[in-house]
C-alpha cells in the first residue's frame, strides 16, 4: 500500500442508501415477520393505551412523553431499513425524553428550569444541573424497580452500540481485508443490511427492548401504579419475548 495514499468509494450515496433502506423495510413488511408484528403493537399501544395512565400536565413533560414516541418511530424507521447502528441514537434520545418529563411530573418547578434553558449561560448550567438521567430516573427505584435497572442498562448500550463514536459502535460495522492482489487495504465501513441480517434484526430486537423501558418510564410517571398498568406492562414484555421466541424457533 502507498502511504499516503486512499481511495473512497462510496457508490451512489444518498440515492442508492434510500433505495436500499426502502427494499429492506419493504421485504421486512411482506415476510410476515414476528418481531414486526410486535413492533406494530408497541407502537399501538404507545398511541391509545399508553395515555390513560398519563397526566397532562406539566404541558412541557407531556410534550416530551410525544417527543418520545416520535423518537421511537424515527428508531423504527431505521430498524427497519437495516441500519442498526442508527438506531442507538434515536432511542437515547427517546429515553431522555421520557426521563425528563418523568422528573417533570414529580417535580413540576423544573419544567421552568428546563423552559429557561436558552435564556442565559446561569439558565443552561442550571438545566443541565438538574436534568440528568441518572438523576431524572431516581424515583423509579421505588415506584418501578426493575423499569429502573433495565432503564440504566439501555442507556449505558445506547451510548456502546451507536448514540457515542465509541469501539463497539463503529467497529463492529467495519472489516478489514489485508488479501487485496494490488496490495492495497480494504476498510469496509457498513450502514445497511439485508432483511435476514442478524445486525438488521438485532436493530429491531433494541427497539422493542428500548420501546418497552420508554413505555415504563411514561406510564409510571403518573401518581398511582394501578393493577391494570402492571398487567399491561406484563403483556408487553409476553408480546415480545413471544416473537423473539416466534422468530427462533423459525429461522
Amino acid at each position: 500500500m502507498k502511504e499516503g495514499k486512499a481511495r473512497v468509494e462510496l457508490g451512489d450515496g444518498l440515492v442508492q442508501y434510500m433505495m436500499v433502506a426502502d427494499e429492506t423495510m419493504r421485504a421486512l413488511w411482506v415476510a410476515d415477520n414476528p418481531l414486526v408484528k410486535a413492533l406494530l403493537q408497541y407502537d399501538a399501544y404507545f398511541r391509545h393505551d399508553l395515555w390513560e395512565h398519563v397526566s397532562p400536565k406539566p404541558t412541557r413533560a407531556f410534550i416530551l412523553f410525544l417527543n418520545a414516541y416520535q423518537m421511537f418511530l424515527g428508531a423504527a424507521r431505521m430498524a427497519l431499513s437495516g441500519h442498526p447502528a442508527a438506531v442507538f441514537p434515536l432511542v437515547r434520545t427517546a429515553l431522555e425524553s421520557a426521563s425528563y418529563g418523568y422528573l417533570m411530573e414529580q417535580q413540576p418547578a423544573l419544567a421552568e428550569v428546563w423552559g429557561n434553558r436558552h435564556r442565559s449561560e446561569t439558565d443552561k448550567r442550571a438545566c443541565r444541573n438538574a436534568f440528568t438521567f441518572d438523576k431524572a430516573i431516581k424515583g423509579l427505584v421505588y415506584t418501578g424497580p426493575d423499569i429502573y435497572r433495565l432503564a440504566k442498562e439501555a442507556y449505558e448500550s445506547t451510548i456502546d452500540y451507536g448514540a457515542h463514536p465509541n469501539l463497539k459502535g463503529v467497529f463492529g460495522h467495519v472489516s478489514i481485508n489485508e488479501d487485496r492482489p494490488d496490495g492495497m487495504v480494504a476498510v469496509i465501513h457498513t450502514s445497511l443490511y439485508g432483511s435476514g441480517h442478524h445486525e438488521t434484526i438485532r436493530g429491531i430486537c433494541a427497539c422493542l427492548d428500548f420501546s418497552f423501558v420508554i413505555i415504563g418510564i411514561i406510564t409510571l410517571s403518573g401518581e398511582t401504579v394501578t393493577t391494570k398498568l402492571q398487567d399491561e406492562l406484563h403483556a408487553l414484555n409476553n408480546i415480545k419475548e413471544a416473537a423473539i421466541a416466534a422468530y427462533q424457533s423459525a429461522r
